[in-house]
């Protein structure tokens, strides 16, 4: 049986949990001040997920841009290298709004990729609501 540490990010408290594991298993969780903590150190353990974020390419008005973007929902962290090199490959062009999809099933994942920002068709710089 062997022990791990691993600071909780479900809540603003940040509860610092000792989590053992046995034969790849968490068997018991303690630190934590909620009982999301306990499901948060089984999750962790198995499949660790991140939110992505990054930019994409534009060229708006012969203006190069780098559009802030985001994955929809948390992406498992094993695919965050092939999630990038797929988002290295796009470009978009205006318009684009908050929220609009800029690719769907972000490396197999079932995850869109939405824009984080609104740009005008004509924009020489992305326009912040």
């Amino acid at each position: 049986m062997k022990e791990v540490t691993m600071c909780c990010t479900t809540c603003p408290s940040g509860c610092a949990l000792k989590v053992m594991i046995d034969n790849n298993e968490v068997v018991s969780v303690e630190g934590n001040n909620c009982p999301r903590g306990e499901k948060f150190a089984h999750k962790e353990w198995i499949n660790p997920e991140r939110m992505l974020t990054s930019t994409v390419y534009a060229v708006i008005n012969g203006k190069e841009l780098l559009i802030p973007v985001k994955s929809k929902e948390p992406i498992p962290r094993k695919i965050m290298t092939e999630a990038m090199e797929e988002i290295q490959e796009i470009e978009v062009t205006a318009p684009v709004k908050m929220g609009d999809v800029i690719k769907e099933n972000l490396a197999g994942s079932g995850v869109e990729l939405v824009a984080c920002t609104h740009v005008a068709r004509f924009a020489a710089v992305p326009i912040r609501f």
